[in-house]
């Protein structure tokens, strides 16, 4: 009987690891508000280190991590001046933000259209993927002057948004980014690892409840 008598807390414990491991979407939530609506601990998006490419990287101001920006366009973040990513030649009509590595409560940015480079008047598709794979979608008109959208995460965590213009003439930068609640993604390495140490654990007590009932205690203390 000892096999039987282990069988059924094996299978009750793989399972409770399998939902433990696994992301759960429940009560998830992206919210978009428009402006500027810092939230606790944001922080600032340095950028300032003339890099051109079309991958640039600028830096926390106070947790001092890497936020990346990928378009299909080549980039700049100029040297001088605001803060700001901005495309080498013409307007910014797409750009990627993510901070490798880790996850995010709140993004904050200001699609800026000032001066001669960036035509108002286009949408702006938001596109932004949360820890568990889902994406929330919200687009919005861009006028003269400061867009700033606020993204929130709810019960959920960010990992990357994108951003594209439906005008071909692009928006002038993306300037005044910000982020809170910064928190490290788990390797899925970690995760498997961890399902194959519950699983010998399991093994260990199924061969015990075997050797129990071939080799039943004398009793003695």
């Amino acid at each position: 009987m000892g096999v039987t008598r282990f069988k059924l807390p094996i299978l009750a414990l793989a399972a409770a690891a399998a939902l433990a491991m696994a992301p759960s979407a429940s009560g998830s939530s992206i919210a978009f508000t428009l402006g500027n609506h810092p939230q606790p601990g944001e922080e600032n998006v340095l950028l300032n280190t003339g890099t051109t490419g079309t991958t640039v990287f600028g830096q926390t101001n106070t947790s001092h991590l890497p936020v990346q920006f990928t378009s299909t366009q080549m980039v700049t973040e100029p040297s001088t001046g605001q803060a700001r990513v901005q495309a080498v030649s013409g307007g910014l009509t797409n750009v990627t933000i993510s901070v490798p590595g880790e996850s995010f409560a709140d993004l904050i940015f200001n699609p800026d259209i000032t001066g001669t480079i960036g035509v108002p008047g286009g949408t702006l598709h938001v596109s932004v993927t949360d820890i568990h794979g889902m994406v929330f979608a919200f687009d919005y008109t861009l006028g003269n002057g400061s867009n700033f959208l606020t993204i929130t995460a709810s019960g959920d965590s960010i990992v990357s948004a994108s951003l594209s213009y439906s005008d071909t003439g692009g928006f002038t930068d993306l300037r005044q980014v910000r982020v809170s609640g910064l928190t490290a993604v788990p390797e899925p390495a970690t995760s498997v690892l961890g399902i194959f140490g519950l699983g010998f654990i399991a093994l260990l007590l199924r061969r015990r409840g075997v050797s129990d009932r071939h080799c039943p205690s004398s009793g003695l203390a």
